[in-house]
């Protein structure tokens, strides 16, 4: 058994990183900024390709771990050019760099990005609901104090980053790590409260999860800040963090067995956190990972466990730890699928959301399905009812994929672009240099 939980482990913390995130794909130039192409009008302004006196666009591609190309296309004699480049992660990072100096330098950034501060300010008022109840309970006082502690730190929890943000720079990178890893920090928090031997009935075990969270809410905003995290970067930290917590809870159970404490189940849960946290930072500093991509990784995780579930649940199985196994398995297996699919399609929040939904809308349905069937309970009925949640996913999966791919072939296919207004000079006007500079017909293909 032990044996099989090692490969569970190695499966998900080295397989699943060096296998799945090799193809070529286009990334943003700068994510910052939210560069994804250079236009004339953007390289007319930074001057960052003067080589290319016609220069038409620019695109960066990734196609290994530090490997990338510059795809530049320009005109040459009036017809499109396309010049591919190998570059090094490190060229990809002066480039940046030099984006952003001239941007800020050209004062091209007239507004600041506070594109997280609604997200960020609910998320601190939510937030100040666990504050003010713990902190109510905490204190000693008389009822009405305590009473009206938990009104005036939720209103704190709102005016307070309300105006302190006002002016600030708040991206949306920049308020999701923050406020997930302050979420994270409570559970965090009373995890530690179990390794340094706090009751949870205690006032006392307040302390430390608003501390975790606290520091989870202003240094997750400040990390991001100072290493301009990008949204994608910051949910695979904070998503990574959440998986690797319960998975490393389950692992100590698996490895140790019915003689594992609850200090030794605390530390895995910790553990895990962490680790996962490590593991997303590092995972999305190799590759740029869209805003939902690790939402539908988790999604698959959290499905192929709940399939695992289902048919543990069907068929009876009486061995605890042998039931833990086999979900940290089916997680396992889910992530790898989830790898798979991020590695090849890049997800909005948006499409992250529909695939959630469309997994909960299957499961639904097939709950109804079942209370029409059966009068009692069935062992049939977990099974049916994950089956509609797969198909439910699945559908759902392939409308948003049906699309990207239909886009991206309309892409690469080959055009025709008319231009009737080049017939408006007179016979004598057309000279070599205007059939080059104003085409009736250009044929073009992008590969």
């Amino acid at each position: 058994m032990k044996k099989n939980c090692c490969l569970v482990v190695l499966l998900f913390y080295l397989f699943l990183p060096l296998e799945m995130f090799s193809q070529e794909r286009q990334i943003p130039i700068d994510p910052v900024n939210n560069i994804r192409v250079i236009d004339k009008e953007l390289e007319k302004s930074l001057n960052l390709f003067p080589e290319y006196t016609n220069f038409e666009e620019a695109k960066l591609y990734q196609k290994g771990d530090t490997s990338y190309i510059l795809e530049i296309y320009y005109f040459d004699k009036g017809d499109l050019v396309k010049d591919r480049k190998d570059i090094t992660y490190h060229q990809v990072n002066k480039l940046r760099e030099k984006i952003r100096e001239l941007i800020l330098s050209k004062s091209m950034k007239l507004n600041i990005n506070q594109d997280g501060r609604p997200f960020f300010i609910g998320g601190t008022t939510a937030l100040s609901i666990y504050y003010a109840i713990g902190l109510g309970e905490y204190t000693n006082a008389s009822s009405n104090v305590r009473a009206a502690i938990v009104p005036l730190t939720m209103g704190a929890g709102f005016f307070a980053p309300f105006y302190l943000t006002m002016n600030k720079e708040v991206t949306n990178g920049m308020s999701n790590l923050a406020i997930w890893s302050g979420v994270l920090g409570i559970f965090y928090g009373y995890a530690l409260n179990y390794v340094v031997g706090i009751e949870s009935s205690k006032s006392e075990a307040f302390i430390l999860p608003t501390i975790t969270s606290l520091s989870g809410l202003v240094g997750g905003y400040f990390y991001a800040k100072s290493n301009k995290i990008s949204e994608g970067k910051a949910r695979s930290i904070v998503n990574l963090s959440g998986l690797g917590a319960p998975y490393l809870l389950g692992l100590t159970y698996v490895i140790i067995g019915e003689k594992v404490t609850p200090k030794q189940l605390a530390g895995g849960f910790i553990l895990g956190g962490v680790g996962g946290a490590f593991l997303g930072n590092f995972l999305s500093n190799k590759f740029n990972f869209a805003p939902g991509d690790a939402c539908v990784f988790t999604t698959t995780a959290l499905l192929a466990t709940a399939e695992t579930g289902a048919i543990l649940m069907a068929a009876k199985v009486d061995d605890l730890r042998l039931d833990v196994g086999a979900l940290l398995l089916g997680a396992t297996l889910g992530s790898l699928r989830g790898g798979i699919l991020v590695n090849k399609y890049d997800f909005s929040n948006a499409q992250a959301n529909y695939l959630i939904l469309g997994f909960v809308g299957g499961t639904l349905i097939g709950s109804g399905i079942c209370l029409l069937l059966f009068k009692d309970y069935n062992d049939a009925i977990p099974i049916i009812t994950m089956l509609f949640g797969e198909l439910g996913f699945d559908i759902t999966l392939f409308a948003i994929t049906k699309k990207q791919k239909k886009d991206e072939e309309n892409t690469g296919k080959l055009n025709f672009n008319l231009n009737p207004f080049a017939l408006i000079y007179k016979p004598n006007e057309f000279t070599k240099t205007t059939f080059n500079q104003i085409p009736f017909l250009t044929i073009s293909y992008r590969w």
